[in-house]
Order: C-alpha cells, then sequence, then structure tokens
C-alpha cells in the first residue's frame, strides 16, 4: 500500500471510530489550512489524501478537482515523457561539489543559463563521507564537480561546455538520448535507450541495471554489495524473490491508474560486477 492508500486508511478509521465532534473539528482545522496555506501546499495536501468528497472550499479561485482526473493528469504527464521526451518542469540537474569548486560551479551554471531546466548544488562537505566515497567509485574521478542529468553522471565543467557547443546539452536535458551525436553519446556512455513501459519484464530488467522505480512518491530498486543482494520496495526492504511478484503488483496497480509510476536513475544505487 502506497502514502496516499495508507493516509486513506487512517481516514476511514478515524470515520469510523471518532465522535462526530472531533471529526468535525479537524474538518474545521483542515479547511483553515487549505484556506490560508500556499497553493504549492494545498495542492501538495490534496494530491496526498486524494480529496474529492467535497472537503477543499469552494471558491476563491479553486476548482474542485476530482481524484480521478488528478490521475488522469498524472498520466498524461508520464505518457508526455514517452511521446515527448521529459518537460522542462521535470527536468533536473544535481551539481555534487564542495566549497572549494565554487569557481567552476559558477561556471557550470552560466552554461545552463540558456537551458529551460532546474539546477541544484548539493554541497558534498555537509554529506557523509560515505556518499562522496560512493561518487567517485561511481564516476571514477575522485574530485569534484560532479553533473548528474536526470539522475545521470554526465561529467564536469569541461564535458558541460562540449555538450554545450555542440547542442546537445538541451537534448540531454530534455533526455532525448536517441537524438545525440556521438561525442555526446561517449560523455555520457550512452551504450543503449532504455524502455519506460510499465512492464514485468521490463521492470524486472531495469531493476537488475540499478534503474529506481518510483512508485506512488516512494522509491524501490534493487542493489548488489559484498554481503549479497538486496531488495528495497515501499520504504524498506523486501526479499529478493519477491521481485517479480511485486513488479506484477505495480503493473496492475498503474494500470488501474491507482498508482503514479515512472523511472529515474540515482547516484545512490550500485550494481557490483
Amino acid at each position: 500500500m502506497g502514502l496516499r492508500g495508507l493516509l486513506n486508511k487512517a481516514k476511514s478509521l478515524a470515520e469510523e471510530n471518532l465522535p462526530p465532534e472531533v471529526l468535525d473539528a479537524s474538518k474545521r482545522l483542515a479547511d483553515t489550512v487549505r484556506e490560508h496555506a500556499p497553493e504549492a501546499v494545498t495542492e501538495a495536501i490534496d494530491r496526498l489524501v486524494g480529496e474529492d468528497d467535497g472537503m477543499r472550499p469552494q471558491g476563491e479561485g479553486r476548482v474542485e478537482e476530482s481524484a480521478k482526473e488528478r490521475r488522469d493528469e498524472a498520466l498524461a504527464r508520464v505518457k508526455s515523457k514517452a511521446d515527448d521526451g521529459l518537460k522542462p518542469e521535470d527536468s533536473l540537474v544535481v551539481v555534487y561539489a564542495t566549497t572549494e569548486e565554487k569557481d567552476e560551479v559558477e561556471q557550470i551554471e552560466a552554461v545552463f543559463t540558456k537551458i529551460d531546466t532546474v539546477l541544484r548544488v548539493m554541497d558534498l562537505d555537509k554529506e557523509p563521507l560515505q556518499t562522496k566515497t560512493q561518487l567517485a567509485k561511481l564516476t571514477g574521478k575522485m574530485v569534484p564537480p560532479y553533473v548528474y542529468i536526470n539522475g545521470k553522471y554526465w561529467g564536469a565543467l569541461g564535458e558541460m561546455e562540449t555538450l554545450a557547443a555542440s547542442g546537445d546539452l538541451a537534448r540531454v536535458v530534455a533526455n532525448r538520448l536517441e537524438d545525440l551525436g556521438d561525442e555526446a553519446r561517449r560523455i555520457g556512455n550512452i551504450q543503449e535507450a532504455y524502455d519506460d513501459d510499465i512492464t514485468v519484464e521490463n521492470i524486472l530488467e531495469r531493476w537488475k541495471r540499478g534503474h529506481i522505480l518510483c512508485v506512488d512518491d516512494l522509491d524501490s530498486w534493487y542493489e548488489t554489495d559484498r554481503e549479497g543482494e538486496h531488495f528495497y520496495y515501499q520504504g524498506g526492504p523486501r526479499p529478493v524473490d519477491d521481485m517479480p511478484e511485486v513488479a506484477a503488483e505495480i503493473v496492475q496497480m498503474y494500470e488501474s491508474e491507482e498508482w503514479e509510476v515512472s523511472w529515474q536513475l540515482e547516484p545512490s544505487v550500485h550494481i557490483d560486477g
């Protein structure tokens, strides 16, 4: 059960067991929060709770939206990514660096000024030492900065300048890897494009490659280390043998429009071998 399902279950239990006056008080509190909170906060609450039963306040510019409409919108975004690559609001550039690389980071940021994306700088001085070690191991580079675009490592300043000069940087940000030139493919070590279909076979194959599947706002992945194989799903470890069963569950819930499912790559997952 996803986070939204847990919240809805808690809501049902509360309605069955709490006195009416307590429920009325909680409803008034929820209405007050929605009335005064920023729109981004209210939208996040509505996405999580899945309210479509009239608890959202009417008027004041807010339009009643059913849970099915929100699911349709989410599915439309996923389909759009599959058809047209990632949209600007979905693309993300993360630069991992320390304060010693401040000048280089500023130059990297300048390269992206003409690219419609979101850039975030992560200070490695504030991260656990394990993060630095793992990034160095994964990238083969001992010295930051490390630039990840849509979860994939693409190099540092030199590589960004090369990609920008060839016109491929915008394609990388848009996740249009199939349209990249030879030099860009070499920089990104692009051997093949991955299928984003949500099928049991594709989920199992990509998990085995170290890819992360975000399921209803919770990540699921497979990884290996010296202690063996590990599988994580719905916020905790699961037996590796459960992977086919879990993949089938994800496909079923995705096809029934109960869950939003999308692929992503992260530097925290590693596959030995």
